[in-house]
């Protein structure tokens, strides 16, 4: 592929290796507890950012296993809890989905349900200053018998408006329509009604032929999907691709997936958290090889979500990775320092005493320009939300870009686009992809994050799916000094 032309290699690559062998492999990661008495209660699980109120910056909702959904609403980096009516009257709070379904330049929010006897899943329209009103059951989106766990808003069928995927783990999975702000059920229709006991989904143009394909992850036992878009229909390639274990136990199988481009060369990889041995997909232009234990991603253990982020801004994507601990309490969760496309373990000692199990997410919630963690853990005694400011890399070289994908209207982010960094030669600072989903069961609407490094002025590149292909849209010369606390928009083609 063209793309792979921008690898970082040689010199480049040896040049953090350097740096961490004279840090002495020590701690390079730094966080501060940021205290939040509304998090701090059991059953935490899943929790995902967006800008609900159009204010600038990102607030925080997170889902309990007593079926709180916890909004915690943002000002100038301080959360504070709000009654906004996003009542859900059940259990079990697992799945949460940031998307403006009706296009109106809100966020409005989906509540997946997995609890016994089994609900609804519910459909939350944002309406401003009167808050959230539960429309899911009238607008066809809420069957019952719920089951849920990833839930998705996604332009799949590239009409412009936004989709929804809901993946079940204990029935077919769903995919819903959007016709007109209504929707149909047509998971069948396309090929995506798998049976199978499904936990995660991630979308993405796994081979940039312009439409969104889907990696699926199964538990118990069941193999993972692969589906790829064939022509408006899905064909589950995952034995063909090698993107599946063809035979596992029962008491193992894959939970959350996430997708970054881990390597610097332009495409997007995919890492998949398991029950049992995780596995990172690196592409090579569509095809996959999986490379967890050879670039330093090891265990064999009860491992549930993972997110990636540029923590140290050295221009590496780093890794955490969530851990089970109902097996063994003992057992930490990881955080790999990604050295020249290589990792290496660096979780710090107040990360271990404070760990989770189920959601993890990053955000600049408080606007310095680094990326912060948002942790959850479903315990239901000593479980939580949990927050942390990341302060590891010093202010001078927080120069990251916050970029947004946006629809032709400019008020919806495009879920699935794609943005690239470049320097003044031309070489890939980054790519990044906007959320479609990870950090387990969870989909925020935030702008991507993109450290600029020392290149000064940058080239932007936005690649957005549509009925006429791949579209790039540029900016250039673009001063991350001037758009430092600010989010650059790059707004997809009319037509």
């Amino acid at each position: 592929m063209k793309l792979r032309s921008a690898l970082i290699a040689g010199a480049a690559l040896l040049a953090p290796m350097t740096a961490w062998a004279q840090a002495g492999g020590g701690e390079v990661f730094k966080f501060e507890p940021v205290a939040n008495a509304a998090l701090d209660r059991p059953g935490a699980l899943a929790n995902a950012w967006g800008d609900y109120d159009g204010d600038g910056d990102l607030d925080l909702v997170t889902g309990f296993k007593d079926g709180t959904v916890l909004l915690l609403e943002n000002d100038k980096g301080v959360l504070t809890p709000v009654d906004r009516g996003l009542t859900l009257n059940g259990k079990d709070a697992r799945g949460l989905a940031w998307g403006d379904y009706d296009g109106d330049g809100d966020l409005d929010l989906y509540v997946g349900v997995s609890a016994t006897p089994r609900e609804r899943n519910r459909l939350f329209r944002n309406d401003g200053p009167k808050g959230f009103v539960e429309v899911g059951e009238a607008l066809g989106v809420s069957p019952p018998d719920a089951s849920t766990r990833q839930v998705t808003w996604i332009d799949i069928d590239l009409d412009g408006d936004l989709d929804l995927f809901v993946a079940q783990r204990a029935a077919p999975n769903q995919l819903f329509i959007n016709e007109g702000g209504r929707f149909r059920e047509a998971a069948a229709q396309w090929g995506l009604a798998d049976p199978r006991k499904s936990v995660g989904a991630c979308f993405f143009d796994a081979d940039q032929d312009g439409d969104l394909d889907l990696f699926v992850a199964n538990q118990a036992g069941d193999r993972d999907g692969f589906f790829r878009n064939v022509g408006g229909r899905y064909e589950d390639v995952a034995v063909e691709l090698g993107v599946t274990p063809l035979q596992r136990p029962a008491d193992e199988g894959s939970v959350g997936c996430t997708v970054a481009d881990y390597d610097n060369d332009g495409d997007f990889d995919l890492f998949v958290a398991a029950y049992g041995v995780n596995r990172l997909y690196r592409n090579d232009g569509g095809r996959f090889v999986e490379v967890a234990q050879s670039v330093g991603i090891v265990g064999d253990e009860h491992h549930v979500a993972g997110a990636f982020a540029d923590i140290d801004q050295d221009g590496w994507l780093d890794l955490y990775v969530t851990t089970f601990r109902t097996p063994n309490p003992n057992l930490p969760d990881k955080l790999y320092r990604n050295v020249g496309g290589r990792f290496v373990e660096a979780l710090p000692a107040n990360l271990n005493r404070a760990p989770a199990d189920h959601g993890v997410q990053w955000a600049d919630f408080d606007g310095d320009g680094d990326l912060d963690l948002a942790l959850t853990h479903n315990d239901d005694k000593v479980g939580g939300g949990r927050l942390f400011k990341n302060i590891s890399p010093p202010p001078a070289q927080r120069n990251a870009l916050l970029v947004e994908a946006l629809d032709p209207t400019g008020k919806r982010v495009v879920p699935g686009a794609e943005v690239r960094a470049y320097d003044a030669k031309g070489k890939l600072l980054g790519a990044r992809l906007m959320d479609t989903g990870g950090g387990y069961d969870s989909q925020s609407a935030q702008p991507v994050h993109l450290p600029t490094l020392s290149a000064g002025k940058v080239r932007l590149e936005a690649t957005f799916l549509t009925p006429q292909g791949r579209r790039t849209v540029t900016l250039d010369k673009v001063d991350p000094k001037r758009w430092r606390g600010k989010v650059v928009k790059l707004r997809q083609p009319s037509n």
